[in-house]
């Protein structure tokens, strides 16, 4: 019954190792994966100068088309006053919105050439990104193939212990598992030189190794609780 537990156990950390595997993301994936979440954080940045730079254009062209709007009105307003002093008023109101016509146009230029800028990074950034998707792209694929061969030994390996399992006793097979879940995945362990526990290494009394190897019932490590058994 111990042997068979034994074989259980190395069904067990088969799995063990094979699900620890599973998880072992490729490198290259990782970093490759980190560069396009950099390159998509980028671009949203960009994005986001480029709209704000896009709002402050609209606004100053707006702006401008109004104050360019009452600069003729109140030119056309000069020509036809009726006294010189409302001529004076209306030319002074064309000089003021000419002068914001002015500083419009001034603080407008810079904008529009950032824009541009920013607008030319955009494209640069998502030509790079462009170009890393399709082997992100491939690199993925080749991963999810690979889990999924993982996968399908994980569960070949399960059907065999399962198998192997059903013939164990179940409170055996109980007592394993939960030694084995607080002992790091050994919960059964062979008496090493008649006298020393496979599991910890602590010397074993000697009616313990004798019970053992008479394989009467389980024994289990005065130490480390691990269940002990013996070939001899």
């Amino acid at each position: 019954m111990l042997q068979a537990l034994t074989e259980v156990q190395a069904l067990d950390l088969a799995i063990d190792a094979l699900r620890e595997e599973r998880g072992n993301v490729p490198p290259e994936l990782t970093t490759i994966d980190e560069k396009r979440r950099d390159l998509q954080a980028r671009i949203q940045r960009k994005q986001q100068e480029q709209d704000d730079l896009r709002k402050r254009v609209n606004a100053n062209e707006m702006e401008l088309k109004s104050m360019e709007e009452r600069r003729r009105s109140a030119a056309d307003a000069a020509v036809r006053a009726s006294s010189v002093k409302e001529a004076s008023q209306y030319q002074n109101q064309e000089l003021q919105f000419g002068t914001r016509v002015q500083e419009l146009e001034e603080d407008t230029l810079p904008l529009m050439e950032s824009f541009e800028t920013v607008s030319g990074e955009v494209d640069e950034l998502q030509a790079q990104l462009d170009e890393l998707l399709p082997e992100l792209e491939a690199m993925q694929q080749a991963e999810q193939a690979r889990v999924a061969d993982v996968d399908e030994r994980i569960a070949a390996t399960g059907r065999e212990r399962e198998a192997l399992a059903s013939g164990i006793d179940a409170t055996l097979l109980k007592t394993y598992e939960q030694i084995r879940k607080a002992r790091r995945g050994v919960g059964i362990v062979e008496i090493v030189d008649n006298a020393r526990c496979g599991g910890c290494s602590v010397r074993l009394p000697i009616h313990v190794v004798q019970k053992a190897r008479k394989g009467q019932g389980v024994t289990r490590c005065p130490s480390c609780g691990r269940i002990l058994w013996s070939k001899g």
